[in-house]
């Protein structure tokens, strides 16, 4: 039988897996956005418009953001964000309640709620 550290360490090597998926899953995400947004910049202005170089920068953030998933693992990146979250605690707050709010703006905007239907007047016969 198993003891109960037993169970908590598979389950945190479940959930590390998980997580692990959903990372790698993101950065080939972002890395496919970065490739669509240069193919859509130089296919929609010419190479020197002010907003091709704007998606640009946005393309190359998203890549060297992909490129980070990638490479790191999940304890490396953990370790990265504590050693932020103590170096710089006010950006690291002000940074976690934007990511909660858009969290949860996400999360509001892909709810289905069921809506009320607009059913009308019934009529009595006489």
């Amino acid at each position: 039988m198993a003891t109960p550290g037993e169970h908590v360490q598979n389950a945190t090597e479940a959930v590390k897996s998980a997580v692990t998926e959903q990372k790698d899953s993101a950065a080939g995400s972002l890395g496919d956005l970065a490739g669509a947004l240069r193919k859509a910049a130089h296919e929609s202005a010419g190479a020197d418009a002010p907003a091709t170089r704007i998606v640009e920068l946005a393309a190359d953030g998203l890549e060297r953001v992909s490129t980070t998933l990638r490479s790191n693992d999940l304890d490396a990146m953990v370790r990265q964000v504590q050693s932020f979250a103590r170096n710089q605690p006010v950006a690291f707050f002000f940074a976690a309640a934007a990511a909660g709010f858009l969290a949860t703006r996400f999360l509001k905007a892909g709810y289905d709620s069921p809506r009320p239907t607009e059913s009308a007047p019934t009529q009595t016969p006489f």
